[in-house]
């Protein structure tokens, strides 16, 4: 399909395509560029379109695939980019900050026409291929989805750390750290609700030999292992996966895998499973969630 084309700056009108045999509108999302430190230009198109014009969009933000969802822009008319330079500095922890090195913000994008919403994308942060690579990383990121979900993968939850928001109202302190690890509101966070709604998927845990340590507190049971995850959703460190088949817990620690030109194709991270005493296992994951392929 061509680039869309107009005479009017900051908008683009798609040609007119009819949906004959089937062809149903889609939205998708072309480009989400950091432009550093405290800017992020997003940029979609719709696919078969079955007008030139009256398309109306909105753009979301969140910290996971799953919301919840802060809208940013509403109603845009025709216009197929967005500029969100809302981010606020790195002290501030109300917004979501740019300048971590490792820090997931999704946007989603919806388009309406009339008064219905006819279709949505979802898109992080991430680094651009060209078109080959495309589909080189494609089959690839599909082949390890594919291999943990008929293989030796199970159902898994990843509940990713809020990182700003709304500060804890009952143990926040300061300095704006969290003064209590068991905090039901945060979960010693520092941020109300402490994690964002989790992203399911499917992922193989390596056995490993449980060590025992000696503390203050007397002896602790240690158990580190590795985990193999598909490319999405992004995890990062302090994060923690729930393994739906044995309810077990675990905080990701450090983050490898195999990339092809800075885009990730499956992720291998470290963990280490969580005391059953502690706070994380309050959050509720549905066992019963089907995981889908983005």
């Amino acid at each position: 399909m061509p680039v869309p084309q107009s005479q009017t700056y900051g908008k683009q009108d798609p040609p007119v395509k009819e949906a004959a045999g089937g062809s149903t509108l889609r939205l998708v999302i072309t480009r989400v560029t950091p432009l550093w430190p405290r800017r992020v230009y997003v940029q979609w198109i719709v696919r078969n379109p079955t007008a030139s014009t009256g398309y109306y969009f909105s753009v979301w933000r969140s910290g996971s695939y799953e919301g919840p969802w802060e809208e940013i822009a509403h109603d845009l008319a025709d216009i197929y980019f967005y500029l969100d330079d809302s981010f606020e500095s790195p002290n501030d922890r109300s917004g979501p900050d740019l300048q971590s090195t490792r820090r997931v913000v999704v946007y989603k994008v919806t388009v309406r026409r009339g008064t219905s919403i006819l279709a949505e994308a979802v898109q992080d942060i991430s680094a651009g291929l060209d078109h080959r690579r495309q589909g080189i990383h494609r089959k690839l990121a599909r082949d390890a989805y594919v291999s943990l979900k008929h293989g030796a993968g199970t159902r898994v939850a990843v509940f990713k750390r809020r990182w700003w928001g709304e500060p804890c109202p009952k143990c926040l302190s300061l300095t704006g750290q969290s003064t209590r690890s068991h905090c039901g509101t945060c979960s010693g966070t520092g941020i109300t609700y402490g994690y964002w709604e989790p992203v399911y998927t499917y992922a193989q845990r390596t056995a490993s030999p449980m060590n025992a340590q000696v503390n203050i507190s007397g002896q602790v049971d240690v158990n580190r292992m590795r985990a193999l995850l598909p490319c999405i959703p992004q995890v990062d460190p302090l994060d923690f996966l729930v393994f739906l088949q044995d309810n077990k817990r675990y905080q990701v620690e450090n983050i490898g895998g195999s990339e092809i030109h800075g885009v990730s194709v499956h992720q291998e991270v470290d963990i280490t499973e969580l005391a059953r005493s502690a706070v994380e296992y309050n959050l509720k994951a549905d066992p019963w969630r089907d995981p889908q392929w983005f």
